[in-house]
């Protein structure tokens, strides 16, 4: 009995021996391949990154494998005076032990806090410095990276602005490698205009050798966008839309709800609706909108869009090819007057170029604007200011004053150049039954100044239809006119306000 139990002991303690063995052999093993030391994780985002990295603390896990690193910061080389690009608060590294025997590398997770990234004009970018050539086979995948509660700013170029800041205050990104997409699923707080923005979708992999040719996909939905943080115009918008093709040529389409979007200047709300497609450069941000269809209240029209630097300028420029399908003038004042209700009526129509160019002025004052426009049936909303154009039509026809006019402006049309808030019109003309008007001159968008000059073609002489003094008077004038075979022709003027427009002779002695 004693023997056998020396042979079992002695069993016993090789069995543990070769277990130690086969333990330490696999500690050794994994050690070897211990991805998550200081030196290991530090030069991995080095490399990754092209970048200069700190970490001010950094600890080991075991259960699960991995790491955790505090007060991470990446610069962009080692001069520790030179403004940091990137600072994470705590990085947090998961694997399996599993993955260490497997190619390519596997990390189960990576949660990212406190990530502050600060981009200034024309600096190099994080992870911009990648060598040239295709993606190659990823030595590492990471299944999961989670980084809520970032904040990127983008520094402005010009001194003593505020730098843009964009709050992101979920992003999960799945499956990321160097050779495949991976999806990812954000919702951010806009910087301008403010408003959430929700977006999924897939991106990559990263073309190194041009990364304008890196695929894009996904969807978006922006909400309770705050359109005041735009120079001249208000309301809240919301847009909902998708995308797909490369960095640098990205096809969007959607549409755009506003209840109630306003020029400031005005302060009435219009309900404005629209529908979108064209290319977006994910690059320098340049847009080009081959449609856009408006609508608001009764007037619709279509619309090419531009917005992209011009050269030597600070900012986008807007550009806008626009033609009216179907509207009234009445929505436009609306929109762009203070008068409440719009003082001129009638169906509109017009085609138009537009140029606005970056700028501290207002946005009406930056608008540049040329086209012609036609508007038919108008009629005046005040009723004193009708009266005026109904007198002259009864005058022209050789009439008395009637009680029940029901004269209206006819064939308004014309050609107008728009500059720093002054419409100048030429070729300016409208027609009351018995006259024909054809006028030039100057509106002030801001000041509603009118200051028009033309002539007025009558079917009968203009004395024959009054009595008294302002027959005599109109009798006097007469010889200054030019005749011609449809009437006289008489010089005319017209002044005032938009609201409150005057009228009279232009006769000079």
């Amino acid at each position: 009995m004693k023997k056998k139990s020396k042979v079992s002991s002695r069993w016993i303690k090789i069995g543990a021996l070769l277990a130690l063995a086969v333990i330490a052999g696999a500690v050794v093993l994994l050690l070897s391949r211990w991805p998550f030391t200081r030196d290991i994780v530090v030069r991995a985002l080095q490399e990754k990154f092209s970048s200069t990295v700190e970490v001010k603390v950094f600890h080991g896990t075991y259960f699960p494998p991995g790491c955790v690193a505090e007060g991470v910061t990446f610069r962009r080389n080692s001069d520790q005076g030179d403004p940091p690009i990137a600072t994470i608060e705590k990085l947090t590294i998961q694997g399996a032990y599993w993955e260490f025997f497997r190619t390519p590398k596997r990390v189960r997770r990576v949660r990212i806090e406190g990530l502050r990234m600060f981009v200034s004009s024309g600096s190099e970018r994080i992870g911009n410095a990648a060598p040239l050539g295709s993606p190659k086979q990823s030595a590492l995948i990471i299944d999961q990276v989670t980084a809520d509660g970032a904040v990127v700013e983008f520094a402005s170029s010009q001194s003593g602005r505020e730098p843009l800041k964009f709050e992101i205050h979920k992003l999960t990104l799945n499956s990321v490698a160097d050779d495949r997409p991976m999806s990812f699923h954000a919702a951010l707080l806009n910087a301008k205009p403010p408003g959430e923005i929700r977006t999924e979708g897939q991106f990559g992999p990263l073309q190194p050798q041009d990364v304008g040719q890196t695929r894009l996909s996904g969807s978006y939905d922006f909400q309770r966008a705050d359109l005041g943080g735009f120079s001249g115009i208000g309301g809240t918008l919301a847009s909902t839309g998708k995308f797909n093709g490369v960095l640098e040529h990205i096809e969007v389409e959607g549409s755009t709800d506003a209840r109630d979007f306003k020029i400031t200047r005005s302060d009435h709300a219009v309900h404005l609706k629209t529908q979108f497609h064209g290319i977006v450069n994910g690059l320098d941000g340049a847009v080009s909108l081959s449609s856009v269809q408006a609508q608001f209240e009764q007037t619709s029209l279509v619309s090419e869009v531009e917005v992209a630097k011009k050269a030597a300028s600070e900012g986008k420029t807007i550009s806008l090819g626009a033609t009216e399908l179907q509207g009234r003038i009445q929505d436009w004042l609306r929109l762009l007057s203070k008068a409440d209700p719009p003082a001129f009526t009638g169906a509109m129509n017009f085609k138009a170029q537009v140029l606005v160019p970056p700028g501290k002025r207002s946005f009406i004052e930056r608008v540049n604007l040329q086209g012609d426009f036609g508007i038919d049936a108008a009629s005046f909303v005040r009723s004193t200011t009708q009266e005026k154009v109904d007198n002259l039509s009864q005058l022209a026809q050789g009439e008395k004053k009637n009680d029940d006019p029901a004269s209206v402006v006819e064939n308004l049309k014309g050609h107008v150049v728009m500059n720093h808030a002054v419409a100048t019109f030429s070729d300016l003309s409208f027609s009351v039954p018995g006259a024909l008007a054809h006028v030039h001159g100057t509106f002030g968008l801001l000041t509603e100044r009118v200051n028009l000059h033309g002539t007025l073609q009558v079917d009968n002489k203009l004395s024959r239809g009054s009595k008294g003094v302002k027959s005599v008077l109109l009798k006097s004038v007469e010889p200054f006119f030019k005749k011609k075979n449809a009437g006289e022709i008489v010089p005319i003027k017209i002044g005032g306000t938009f609201s409150h427009p005057s009228y009279g002779l232009d006769v000079t002695p």
